[in-house]
């Protein structure tokens, strides 16, 4: 059993190295394609499409070759400082074994060195939290303040900070030796929180006035029913269905009398939920701030109006 498994173990070590080497031939490939495809674009002078094939082939196969390639790119779509910055390394990564291409790449940096245009980002003012971008990156604050190597053509700067509305600016960077500063400023922004009550208290004023009408609507409801109330008991009583003191009823009186006094009760309960209301929105309105746009709510109460069940009308407006 030991032996199967030592056996198992070994074989699956001889695997290994195939398989690994296969996803690196996968990859040593790509980037070969990606590199000779950048090369023919550079030769047709599509400086644009080329270079971002050869960034992708130094990405999936880092190598001197490709390096010097992709900055003598970059310098003939005119990324001035793209170009510089990627000569030197091109310069680092072949000066063991290939000193001319060192030279070369040192050469074009020290050309390119007095055309670089440069971008100042200022902060006048830092704010904790602060975050500055440029074109989508975020920039080290040790970068602010100080005359940064860039590129020729629109960039965007953006900052942003806790308690700060945002800050947006498109700057255009002309090529050869151009300097530019953009001052980054933050005004105070919306804070989140509480909302503050309206000056005059009108709050007050209109939940109070609101409920209120709800009282007023209420009490003209339950006066209504005692007003059916005492018309269906008045019914009852002078009919020849009841008794005068209402104890004996045939069948429609008995009918009128039970009527009468469902429409009392609810004109008490309604009665009293009004009046409950009523007192408690007048309480609201006069603990209104002293000068309250009392004007701004009304209310109003018609009797007879038509359309109405109990002929009454409520208006008002808040």
């Amino acid at each position: 059993m030991t032996k199967k498994v030592v056996l198992v173990a070994f074989g699956l070590m001889l695997l290994a190295p195939p398989m690994a080497r296969a996803d690196g031939a996968g990859e040593n490939a790509a980037a070969q394609a990606l590199f000779d495809e950048g090369r023919r674009l550079m030769e047709q002078g599509d400086y644009a499409a080329a270079c971002p094939k050869l960034e992708s082939s130094q990405k999936l196969d880092p190598g001197a070759g490709t390096l010097l390639n992709l900055a003598t790119c970059y310098e003939k779509n005119g990324q001035t400082a793209s170009a510089w910055v990627t000569y030197q390394d091109a310069a680092t990564a072949s000066a063991d074994r290939h000193p001319d291409w060192a030279e070369r790449a040192r050469a074009r940096t020290a050309a390119l060195a007095p055309i670089l245009s440069r971008l100042t980002i200022s902060v006048p003012a830092k704010v904790d939290g602060l975050e500055i971008t440029r074109d989508g990156s975020v920039l080290d604050d040790a970068t602010w303040g100080t005359p940064i190597p860039i590129d020729p053509g629109k960039h965007v700067i953006e900052a942003k900070a806790p308690g700060k509305a945002a800050f947006r600016r498109e700057v255009v960077i002309a090529p050869g030796d151009a300097k530019e500063t953009v001052v980054v400023t933050l005004e105070a922004g919306p804070t989140l929180g509480p909302t503050a009550p309206r000056k005059g208290g009108s709050g007050f004023l209109i939940a109070g006035a609101t409920i209120a009408g709800a009282g007023v609507v209420s009490l003209a409801i339950g006066t209504a029913f005692g007003l059916v109330a005492m018309g269906k008991r008045d019914d009852a009583a002078s009919s020849n269905d009841c008794s005068a003191d209402l104890k004996t009823c045939n069948a429609a009186g008995g009918a009128l009398v039970d009527d009468a006094r469902s429409a009392a009760t609810i004109s008490t309960v309604t009665v009293v939920l009004g009046a409950t209301l009523a007192v408690g929105g007048l309480v609201l309105i006069l603990a209104a701030p002293k000068g309250a746009p009392r004007e701004a709510s009304a209310l109003s109460l018609r009797t007879g109006a038509a359309g109405s069940p109990l002929g009454l009308t409520l208006g008002g407006a808040w």
